[in-house]
Formats: structure tokens, C-alpha cells, sequence
């Protein structure tokens, strides 16, 4: 029996060693995938999600505006669905609106810098088709008065 025993005890004692490093590398995996996660929607999955939050704000405003939600849960609701923008876009609200607005800005710049550059151009050749035509009025006039 003691010759059993002898056998099974430095098995039993590795099988638990065992058990216990493969615990601990699961564990370091878990990590690893909770601190990298990274959600990648396409572009249409994300319109669809932004589309549903506008609406559900909407939604949201119209039934406060009525009356037939306090303004408790209409602060509350209204944050849960700021919160969930922010876990798939990764960005806050703000963040958003002021890079769409600096996008929307510099658009309008280059637009107007575009449509100035090409009215200089025009107006160019039509103040000097318009000088030419002047010169040749005055010289019309001219041989008129000479006359």
C-alpha cells in the first residue's frame, strides 16, 4: 500500500503544479484580451448606430417636451445613449462635434479660397476685355468728333 502511495503522491503533486501554471496563463490571456479589445464596425453598422441614437434622442426630447417623462430620466436616459456613442466611437461627444465642426470649417475654407481664385481669374479677363473695349470706344468717339 505505502508502495502505492509513494507512486501516486509526486504525480498528484505535478498534476496540481499543472493545474495551477495553465490557471495563471489563462488568466494573463484574459487580461490581455479585456485591455485590447477594439470594436471595428463598418461604415454602414455605424451610420445605423448613430441613426438609432439620434432617433431615440428625438424620441427622448418629444416625450419631454410633452410632459410624459420627468426630467430625471430624461437626463438619465439621455446619458446612457451619450455613453454607449462613446464605447463605439471611442471618442466623447464633444470630441465629435468639434472635429466634425473643423472639418465643416476647413471645407468652407478651401470652397471659398477655390471660388476666390477662380473670380480673380475672371475678373481679370473681363476688366481687360472691358479696357479694350473702353480704348475702343474712345477711339470710335474720337474719329466721330473728328469729323
Amino acid at each position: 500500500m505505502s508502495n502505492i502511495t509513494y507512486q501516486i503522491i509526486p504525480f498528484a503533486f505535478l498534476f496540481i503544479i499543472l493545474l495551477f501554471f495553465l490557471s495563471l496563463k489563462k488568466e494573463n490571456n484574459l487580461k490581455n484580451k479585456k485591455s485590447g479589445i477594439e470594436t471595428v464596425i463598418n461604415k454602414y453598422d455605424f451610420y445605423k448606430f448613430l441613426e438609432s441614437a439620434e432617433k431615440k434622442l428625438l424620441a427622448l426630447r418629444e416625450l419631454y417636451k410633452q410632459d410624459l417623462i420627468e426630467a430625471k430620466v430624461y437626463v438619465n436616459k439621455t446619458e446612457l445613449i451619450a455613453k454607449s456613442i462613446v464605447k463605439v466611437t471611442g471618442k466623447d461627444i464633444s470630441e465629435l462635434i468639434t472635429e466634425k465642426k473643423n472639418n465643416i470649417y476647413t471645407q468652407l475654407k478651401n470652397d471659398i479660397k477655390h471660388k476666390a481664385e477662380s473670380i480673380k481669374l475672371d475678373s481679370d479677363k473681363k476688366n481687360l476685355d472691358k479696357l479694350i473695349d473702353d480704348v475702343d470706344k474712345k477711339i470710335q468717339t474720337g474719329i466721330n468728333y473728328e469729323r
